[in-house]
């Protein structure tokens, strides 16, 4: 082997031990914050306030709850994970992955349209609405089941759901003209703009929790979430306050 290219295999060794030896360790120190890409506008703001009160700011990794959880799952090194539905939370924490688990706010579903008149359930069956999937997203199935409580759901002409892979998909659609109304969470309606009307009864629990190894900062930042200094902040994006003991 020539001289330089020994060279450049030592250059890269130490460079690589070097990086690794000055990387946080993950294993027992995880300080990074998972979210579901749902509410991570408002975590971020909650953050924005944690900070300003002379806080140390964590890193917010966004992404579907089923797919944070499956990375968690595959030592993802995440200290705190906020999710905006409970299976999830539920199956992590019976494999071990998450403690201290509370609900910190409640969701509410909405019918929304991009429009200034807010939609009305008795013209559903005329309309085309957009829908997240009821088999893989949360509020996809708070709509089936609000729809379904209400003996709507078997009377909608089938033609006229269009199922979206979530929340933000169902905007999309509606904007792009497929559909004219979508049920979403209260939360997404006031970030998308036009108007809504809420679904009584059709909430949801976001529940969130530390991994085993979260660091000091991850733990502070969960307690903060759940203090009332945040409450304006949840009611701003329109969600429901959990009563607290």
């Amino acid at each position: 082997m020539k001289q330089s290219t020994k060279r450049n295999i030592v250059s890269i060794v130490s460079i690589a031990l070097f990086l690794f030896s000055t990387l946080p360790s993950t294993a027992t120190d995880r300080e990074i914050v998972a979210v579901a890409a749902g509410i991570a506008p408002c975590v971020e703001e909650v953050m924005t306030l944690y900070v300003s009160a002379g806080n140390e700011p964590l890193s917010i990794v966004k992404g579907p709850c089923g797919a944070l959880a499956k990375q968690t799952d595959a030592d993802a090194p995440y200290g705190l994970i906020l999710l905006s539905e409970p299976r999830w939370p539920k199956w992590m924490e019976d494999r071990d992955l998450l403690v201290d688990v509370h609900t910190f706010a409640i969701g509410q579903l909405v019918l929304w349209s991009p429009g200034t008149e807010k939609p009305n359930l008795s013209d559903l069956e005329k309309k085309t609405v957009a829908i997240p999937d009821p088999d893989t997203t949360a509020y996809g199935m708070a709509a089936k089941k609000h729809l379904q409580t209400l003996n709507m759901w078997d009377s909608l002409d089938r033609k006229k759901v269009l199922p979206a892979k979530s929340a933000p998909q169902a905007i999309i659609t509606v904007k792009s003209g497929a559909a004219e109304w979508a049920f979403i969470p209260e939360s997404a309606a006031l970030k998308a703009g036009g108007s809504f009307t809420v679904m009584e009864g059709a909430t949801l629990p976001q529940v969130g929790g530390l991994s085993p190894s979260a660091g000091v900062e991850a733990k502070k930042f969960w307690s903060f979430c759940r203090s009332s200094q945040t409450d304006p902040i949840w009611l701003k994006w329109g969600f429901a306050l959990e009563k607290r003991n």
